[in-house]
């Protein structure tokens, strides 16, 4: 009988741990953090499927971009980033180097700034709704 009391009191206490583990899972869940990102435009239908990317990649991912294909950011490191935005306004900007400043949160940025190098100058491009005007 001793060594029943044992294990279910061993039981509880292993459930009891697990329950305060979620709870505290939910309790430290990362808040979006303000950052600035430099790096390609690309279309993440084909980034991610066939690491298509740069220059000869650029009228590809101009008319997937136009037609709507998810916009990402991929930075000097190799960290992809999915744009929030409508992503037909990214089209122009195709396998160029930009800069976004934004909510940064679990690989998705949703910019509030972005400029474009301008031969060896930065620019500001307007965004509407999270997209360059294109107007």
């Amino acid at each position: 009988m001793n060594k029943k009391k044992t294990c279910i009191t061993f039981f509880t206490v292993i459930l009891m741990t697990i329950g305060y583990l979620f709870a505290q899972n939910g309790s430290n869940k990362q808040k979006p953090e303000e950052m600035l990102i430099e790096g390609e435009v690309v279309d993440l239908a084909c980034f991610t499927s066939r690491e298509l990317s740069g220059e000869g990649h650029k009228s590809c991912a101009t008319r997937c971009l136009t037609r709507g294909t998810p916009a990402g950011l991929v930075d000097q490191d190799g960290n992809v980033f999915v744009i929030i935005g409508p992503s037909p306004g990214y089209a122009p900007y195709a396998a160029q180097t930009i800069r976004l400043n934004g909510s940064v949160e679990g690989g998705r940025i949703s910019p509030k700034k972005m400029e474009a190098k301008a031969g060896k100058t930065w620019e500001e491009v307007k965004l509407s709704g999270g997209a360059p005007n294109t107007k």
